[in-house]
């Protein structure tokens, strides 16, 4: 018995040995970074759900072609200090916002967050995407979707989208944790990779 689990042993030491040292190792795919972080303009959804509005909005009337245009992805808190760009900074480019809201649960997306994101941009005039199903997310590559962060692209006028920056506000900025001093000084480093370009 001891000899025949010795056989047994030594034949699967040396099975594995033989795959070792004859398989082919796993080529390294090298990407480039620009390549990876630029999306084209058709490659966006035809049709946005616009928080606050009945109908869906097309894609050439929301993002304009031939035209450079900020769209910035968030959760809640992010959101609620981006909406405040045009107050702290002399805005020239037009810009969008994206509620990154596709992880929630179905019934959550539903019956809650409709409300929740209506009353976050009330008083303001910067359309927010109702990115239920993720399209946009997946389009622009977004997997983080942690309720501070945002991350802004620029759709160019040749219709390229690249990533621009990615950004960070205070927990419980939307109830207020952060003073405007603190919203501004987040949003500084986007204000200036935007004019940067």
């Amino acid at each position: 018995m001891a000899n025949l689990l010795k056989v047994i042993f030594l034949g699967l030491v040396g099975f594995a040995l033989l795959v070792f040292f004859t398989a082919e190792k796993p080529k390294q795919i090298v990407a480039n970074e620009n390549v990876v972080n630029i999306v084209k303009y058709d490659s966006l959804p035809s049709v946005f759900e616009i928080v606050g509005k009945e109908d869906k909005v097309k894609k050439e009337d929301l993002i304009k072609k031939g035209e450079k245009t900020l769209v910035v992805v968030g959760n809640h808190d992010s959101l609620s200090v981006v909406k405040e760009l045009p107050n702290y900074f002399e805005l020239k480019t037009p810009y969008i916002m994206v509620a990154n809201i596709s992880a929630a649960p179905w019934f959550v997306k539903k019956m809650f967050i409709p409300g929740k994101l209506e009353e976050l941009n009330e008083g303001s005039n910067i359309p927010m995407i109702y990115d239920f199903e993720g399209d946009m997310i997946n389009t622009l590559n977004v997997v983080d979707n942690s309720k501070t962060k945002f991350v802004a692209f620029v759709v160019s006028k040749e219709g390229a989208i690249s990533k621009l920056y990615e950004g960070q506000v205070k927990e419980g900025a939307l109830d207020g944790s952060m003073s405007e001093e603190e919203k501004k000084k987040a949003l500084q480093p986007l204000f200036n990779s935007l004019n940067n370009i």
